[in-house]
């Protein structure tokens, strides 16, 4: 009798051990809640779960310093997807370039050049470390989140952010031109001068002039995503359509228009008040532009 009672704990045990590891494949597979953040690797970028939800794209009529090319329009986005709490840092892309996936002395290169091709003379290192990478084509940035993919084995779940899902990130529930109001306040981000003209300022919590912030300097949003606005103007996946004729209403990037022309949003350290509004669209650059120091870009991921 002993022998057949250890003989059936012995099977009791081994069929527990043979479920603990399917529960623990199931708890992987399980997608973050609204809200929560993730990390999938040492370098990757910290992710933050973005709700499912539908807001008015663009500008009102009414908001000073519209642009035409800001109709409002219904965007509503029927799935949660993740969003990088900040713009990828020099760490993070550093890290890349050890994989061989992305450049590192081509930029560096680009970097000190004036959009003409010749040498920059004012040309200076912002500082590396967790300031936010620079400098990158909208190519450069692809070559990123394939790095991503690759690092954590899976195919195409890491992409840049649409244009629609990066302004309803930013305004973050808000329909205000700022998501804290409708006037600048240099107290939640690193910009430029008040006026039309573009130049470094510091006032408040700013008190960097003409160079990037480490990233997270300043308070994050209510969804707490950081630099949503100022220190940088960040590449989406979409192609550039002035009017938004053929904008997608779910929240997915736009294959219409220009599609050598690639959006860009946000502000920077030296852009104007118009610049850093939620529904400013980055007047597009060729998707091959490099050595902008004032340009770069975070990452989405799309959610199982």
């Amino acid at each position: 009798m002993k022998n057949k009672h250890n003989a059936h704990n012995l099977l009791l045990l081994l069929a527990l051990a043979a479920c603990a590891p399917l529960s623990a494949q199931a708890a992987e597979k399980a997608p973050p809640a609204p809200g929560q953040s993730f990390t999938e690797c040492r370098h990757c970028p910290a992710m933050l779960v973005i709700p499912a939800g539908s807001f008015l794209m663009g500008s009102p009529k009414n908001e000073a310093e519209r642009r035409e090319n800001e109709p409002q329009h219904r965007v509503t986005l029927s799935r949660p997807f993740a969003l990088a709490t900040t713009p990828v840092t020099w760490e993070q892309w550093e890290a890349c370039v050890r994989d061989n996936w992305c450049e590192g002395a081509l930029i560096d290169e680009a970097l000190k050049l004036n959009p003409d091709g010749k040498p920059n003379a004012n040309y200076r290192d912002y500082g590396r470390g967790t300031r936010p990478a620079v400098g990158m084509s909208w190519y450069d940035a692809q070559h990123y989140v394939g790095w991503l993919n690759w690092k954590i084995g899976a195919d195409d779940r890491y992409r840049l952010p649409s244009e629609a899902e990066y302004e309803y990130a930013a305004r973050a529930g808000t329909t205000t031109a700022f998501p804290w109001g409708d006037t600048l306040d240099f107290n939640h981000g690193n910009f430029g001068l008040r006026g039309h003209e573009r130049g470094g300022f510091a006032e408040g919590r700013d008190v960097w002039v003409n160079e990037t912030s480490p990233v997270a300097s300043f308070p994050p949003n209510a969804w707490g995503l950081y630099d949503m606005h100022g220190n940088i103007f960040e590449w989406t996946q979409d192609c550039y359509e002035e009017d938004y004729a053929h904008a997608p209403t779910d929240g997915s990037a736009s294959t219409e228009g220009n599609c050598a022309n690639r959006v860009f949003r946000s502000g920077t350290f030296t852009s104007n008040p118009y610049m850093q509004r939620s529904a400013r669209r980055g007047a597009p650059y060729p998707a091959t532009t490099r050595g902008r120091d004032y340009l770069g870009f975070r990452v989405a991921k799309s959610l199982e």
